[in-house]
């Protein structure tokens, strides 16, 4: 039992925030159309941009934000690709396009047994011995149709943890630094922060081409090549909710193309 326990707290060590999968939101089309259907995807996975997993529909939301509110879409898991695809309908598109996706995580402990999904309470009921219980909540954003002119760009929708881009993606170039602020529970966060661009290190699980730390709310990432970009905070150690998980962990993505 002592060498079971023992080995179930390395695990805890090792499952940790910046190993969870990462909820991202990627476009299948290649360009929005006014009034038209732009097919969308949400993706789970280590690896940047590169999809592993499909999660579970019921604890994810997407959508388009439009007139300052969230206009959720139908999901459809697919399985051949390992996402969730969705679909938006913009009606304007005179300024910035910002579609979102949530994920309402569940509780996720780690066992005498190895790791194993559900509340606390339960696995113990279970005659389970609960080292941890850890609750995983993520947040994407993606903005397209970026114009030089378009305010919309920063547009803050109130998720827990969440990142707001303070330059323009229209004016993001190659060689510049993007600046973005970002909010923890409306409060300027302090911590590390993460950022790559599609095709960096496609082999890779937790490669990510940029690393910086946020002091008092702000953050600057190096942009060093054209095309896809993301950019990730994360939070744990949040309180918890007795018997059911020890800690909150929050994650953040803010997604974002740039130009040649």
């Amino acid at each position: 039992m002592k060498r079971l326990l023992t080995v179930a707290f390395i695990l805890t060590l090792c499952i940790t925030p910046s190993f969870s999968h990462e909820l991202t939101i990627k476009a299948k089309d290649s360009a929005m159309k006014e009034g038209t259907p732009f097919h969308v995807t949400v993706q789970s996975a280590h690896k940047f941009i590169v999809p592993e997993e499909v999660e579970i529909l019921s604890r994810v939301k997407a959508g388009i934000i439009e007139g300052g509110k969230f206009i959720p879409s139908e999901l459809k898991a697919n399985d051949a690709e390992l996402c969730i695809d969705f679909t938006v309908t913009p009606k304007d598109l005179s300024g910035s396009v910002i579609l979102a996706a949530m994920k309402d995580g569940e509780s996720w402990c780690v066992t005498n047994e190895g790791g194993k999904s559900g509340a606390r309470r339960e696995l113990e009921a279970q005659g389970l011995k609960v080292i941890s219980a850890n609750k995983y909540d993520k947040y994407a954003k993606a903005i397209f149709n970026a114009s030089h002119d378009d305010k919309n760009f920063a547009q803050v929708l109130g998720h827990p943890l969440e990142i707001i881009p303070i330059t323009n993606p229209a004016d993001a170039k190659p060689g510049e630094y993007f600046h973005v602020r970002i909010l923890l529970n409306g409060q300027p966060y302090t911590g590390p922060v993460w950022a790559s661009y599609d095709g960096f290190a496609p082999e890779y699980e937790n490669t990510y081409a940029y690393y910086t730390e946020a002091e008092n709310g702000e953050a600057h990432v190096k942009i060093t090549a054209p095309g896809w970009w993301g950019i990730r905070a994360s939070q744990g150690g949040l309180p918890g909710v007795e018997g059911e998980y020890d800690a909150l962990n929050l994650r953040a993505f803010l997604l974002f193309t740039v130009s040649e």
